[in-house]
């Protein structure tokens, strides 16, 4: 049995990627990676044993110290537990996973996150990780470091991975959730002030998330595998209450919503947002997710009712100008709803930020290209001098474990990746396809490093460099 003390549980959150990038003095954030975030993932994992345990909340992106924090505390700790997307947190996650092992090897490593939970079996295939935790890992987290206090095996344990031996082993998957049964997102449990980033509305922005999973089905996404299109969120009353206690505790004036999928219940927004202006806060919501086949059929009173409870961005994962990469993503949207989505935000004064990518497996390269560098035109077009409510993001199409496009792109020549450590050298940003022509690959990134919120340049230098592009795109092939 445990001890009366309580024993030590490190949550760990790698470092995302390899080099921090920064463009200072630019107009938004397009090729910047936001480094500072809050490490959601982990409180919610925190939150369900800190009364327990002695929880080591380390954030790599704001504790230069990571390893020697970890190490610090494997003395006498329970297990180490690490959160991964699949990027460069895997390298920096096994590196320091290794290290750990070499001197504490009978210390249980657990890891969790999109990635573990799209390769489970891969990810145990590595020497120095025991356990996975699949899907929304609050429940199983907490009967996995139960287990482990009483020096139990995690069999029969629902949404665990494991290692028996040489064997690994998988328990049956736990079923999603209500988050409204867990506690609220423990921020105490951070350095807050760390967290806290200016954002263009603001000097005071802290992430903040009201739902969990996504039900849509895009075939090149991970969400899909992580939470099996399920979808649960805070009931408006408890969200609005939680995030007026965070702007008067910390002096938050903007919240970056991290959902996957903010409009997916319109009554629920409905009475969310009638209970923030009720309210009155004050505080901004940034980088509301929204699909823009929902967000393009929503009434007009509710948009204006979401803009006068704050809502100042709303981000749409356009993706694509070309309609037969959109159907190959399974997105169920239409190229047209890019412009009716624009058009609804402009009259309603929201910003928007957009994502787009190129490289889908399949498309006709050309014309994908050309597409897409016509919609996002179309878009700087439609706000003009305006570009500061209008922020573009465009990257290549990256193929993530076990998806519907990743199988796709084993046909279209990607090499399988066979390891976990594989997956830690690949390249979440800019990513280079075995289809994708190196001269359109080129002026790519070159187009992304002109765009506006890029360049620092006005509405008619985009116009001239954009003409310049498309000359040089017809030149090609």
């Amino acid at each position: 049995m445990m001890s009366e003390h309580k024993k030590t549980i490190i949550l760990f959150n790698p470092m995302p990627v390899k080099h921090p990038v920064a463009q200072p003095n630019k107009k938004t954030t397009s090729l910047q990676v936001p480094l500072v975030n809050v490490p959601l993932s982990l409180l919610a994992l925190a939150r369900m044993v800190r009364e327990r345990f002695d929880v080591r909340i380390i954030n790599a992106v704001v504790d230069p110290d990571y390893r020697e924090l970890i190490f610090d505390a494997c003395d006498h700790a329970l297990c180490l537990a690490v959160s991964s997307m699949t990027c460069y947190q895997i390298r920096d996650g096994i590196d320091v996973c290794k290290a750990v092992k070499e001197k504490y090897p009978d210390l249980p490593v657990l890891w969790g996150g999109y990635h573990p939970s799209s390769e489970p079996a891969q990810t145990l295939e590595s020497p120095f990780i025991d356990i996975v935790i699949r899907g929304q890992g609050e429940q199983t987290f907490r009967d996995v470091v139960d287990r482990l206090a009483e020096n139990g095996s995690p069999d029969s344990i629902s949404g665990v991975s494991y290692k028996d031996g040489s064997r690994i082993l998988h328990n049956a998957d736990r079923k999603f959730a209500d988050i409204n049964t867990y506690p609220a997102i423990p921020y105490d449990m951070i350095d807050v002030e760390r967290h806290v980033k200016g954002y263009k509305f603001g000097t005071r922005c802290l992430d903040y998330y009201l739902s969990q999973g996504c039900a849509s089905g895009c075939s090149f996404c991970s969400e899909p595998v992580f939470c099996s299109r399920r979808w649960s969120g805070l009931l408006p009353e408890r969200a609005v209450n939680e995030m007026e206690y965070l702007a008067k505790t910390y002096n938050i004036d903007t919240f970056m919503i991290r959902d996957s999928d903010f409009f997916l219940n319109v009554k629920r927004v409905k009475t969310l947002c009638e209970l923030l202006i009720e309210k009155d806060l004050g505080s901004r919501l940034t980088s509301v997710n929204a699909r823009m086949e929902h967000f393009s059929r929503i009434d007009d009173d509710i948009i204006s009712l979401c803009r006068r409870a704050g809502i100042h961005e709303i981000f749409f994962g356009f993706e694509s100008g070309l309609q037969e990469a959109l159907d190959a993503m399974n997105k169920v949207s239409k190229v047209s709803q890019i412009k009716t989505c624009t058009q609804k935000c402009i009259k309603h004064d929201i910003d928007i930020r957009g994502s787009f990518m190129v490289g889908i497996p399949g498309m006709d390269v050309k014309k994908e290209v050309e597409s897409n560098f016509n919609e996002i035109n179309s878009l700087i077009c439609a706000y003009g001098e305006k570009l500061e409510h209008l922020d573009v993001l465009l990257s290549f199409f990256t193929p993530y474990p076990n998806t519907q496009l990743y199988q796709t792109s084993i046909k279209c020549g990607l090499k399988p990746l066979e390891t976990l450590a594989d997956w830690g050298d690949f390249d979440q940003f800019d990513f280079k396809a075995p289809w994708f022509p190196q001269e359109y690959f080129d002026l790519v990134r070159e187009f992304r490093a002109g765009m506006p919120w890029n360049s620092g340049c006005d509405f008619e230098e985009w116009r001239r460099f954009y003409d310049g592009i498309i000359e040089r795109l017809e030149e090609i092939g």
